[in-house]
């Protein structure tokens, strides 16, 4: 079992632009403790300016841990596609 819950935000566009993980035992109150956004170059940001934009959709409604959760493997999927195709649909 993976140590991380996966989540993909399309913005309302229909379409993956970034992706973040968690820690699997997230606490009831979502984004306090390990949430993290992946970066083009392979890393894992939890900086303030990475994770509020995903903390603010949660608060608006506009993002649903359990509706918005995907596999690891979907996850790790949608980072090589892009990063194969130099295409990185969201933030740098």
């Amino acid at each position: 079992m993976s140590h991380y819950k996966y989540y993909a935000v399309d913005y309302a566009t229909g379409i993956a632009r970034e992706i973040y993980r968690s820690d699997a035992t997230v606490s009831a109150d979502f984004g306090i403790d390990g949430l993290c956004r992946a970066k083009r170059d392979g890393s894992w940001s939890d900086i303030e300016v990475d994770v509020k934009p995903l903390l603010n959709l949660w608060m608006k409604g506009d993002f649903d841990p359990e509706d918005d959760e995907i596999s690891e493997a979907q996850a790790i999927t949608y980072l090589n596609e892009w990063r194969i195709s130099g295409n990185w649909p969201g933030r740098e």
